[in-house]
């Protein structure tokens, strides 16, 4: 099986289960390790790098994911956003374009608790996969109960190359 292949296979796994789709941080690790496949895969040209968000190497399959995916690079001041699929410009009510270069950070506001926020950064600053729920903030200003799971895709050499984040809107309590 291709990794790609594997990837949609493994999240359409999650998706078709009960409670989220993404339930635990070694669940984004293990998607994340499918990701660094797929871009193992890829010419070297196309990882991005520098000034140059490239990413190239998603296979298209992430585009239709039935759960909201972005990929950031943490090699760059703020860890901007360097890919969102369809799903996150459903769910927030962001394009694409209007996300890229920009922290997800734009998707707090008032009522968005610090405590999952700083697991969040505790994780990018120990480069570990977090899972927390939080309040966010759609484009218009909606607010939404939203499952975030971030986990850090490495390239071959095991340097942290990027970051996923997988969204989910969950029923508020």
């Amino acid at each position: 099986m291709q990794p790609a292949e594997s990837f949609v296979s493994d999240l359409q796994s999650h998706v078709e289960s009960d409670g989220p789709t993404i339930p635990s941080a070694a669940v984004a690790n293990s998607l994340a390790a499918r990701l660094s496949e797929i871009r193992g895969t890829a010419p070297a040209v196309t990882h991005g790098g520098g000034d140059d968000p490239a990413l190239d190497w998603t296979p298209p399959e992430i585009d239709d994911a039935p759960i909201s995916i972005v990929l950031s690079g943490p090699a760059y001041a703020d860890n901007p956003i360097w890919y969102a699929n369809a799903a996150f410009e459903t769910l927030t009510g962001y394009t694409e374009d209007e996300i890229i270069g920009k922290n997800l950070r734009v998707l707090q506001g008032a009522e968005t608790a610090t405590e999952p926020v700083n697991t969040l950064r505790e994780a990018v600053d120990i480069w570990e996969a977090a899972v927390v729920e939080l309040t966010n903030y759609r484009n218009d200003g909606g607010q939404f109960r939203n499952r975030v799971a971030i986990a850090p895709i490495p390239d071959e050499t095991g340097t942290i190359s990027n970051w996923v984040g997988f969204q989910e809107e969950r029923q508020r309590e």
